[in-house]
């Protein structure tokens, strides 16, 4: 069994990318394609099925949606907002001198908790970036 085959049978990973993609869109990666859209996750055996299919990585969007698989190509801002329930915020900050994006992060998660908002992530994203969400 290959190395992304037996990180996908995890149980605890499939658990976490089914909880992650609850009332979202996922696409799956097969090395440099997209597997077919719309697509969800309804139980944690999808997750190491896709993976022996080829599957390499999820992508889980930002979007909520009351149903991910009403969604089609060409779907007009109006049918996209009455499918939407939500969404998440992601700031990417990324700057050439990683202490100046240290100091970005901290002050806008600063600035956030400020206005009551409790549930914050902050993720080093390699090399100079911070992810908050």
């Amino acid at each position: 069994m290959n190395n992304i085959l037996k990180y996908y049978s995890r149980k605890d990973v499939q658990n976490q990318i089914l909880i992650a993609s609850r009332n979202r869109e996922i696409a799956a990666k097969y090395n440099d394609n997209f597997g077919r859209r719309p697509d969800i996750i309804q139980f944690e055996n999808d997750v190491s099925e896709l993976a022996k299919k080829g599957a390499t990585s999820f992508h889980i969007s930002v979007e909520h949606w009351s149903n991910p698989l009403d969604l089609k190509p060409g779907m007009t801002k109006k049918q996209l907002d009455d499918l939407r329930i939500g969404w998440d915020l992601l700031i990417d900050i990324d700057c050439k001198f990683i202490e100046y994006s240290k100091i970005a992060a901290r002050l806008l998660i600063e600035a956030i908790e400020f206005h009551g908002i409790k549930n914050i992530g902050l993720k080093f994203s390699g090399n100079r970036s911070f992810h908050i969400g």
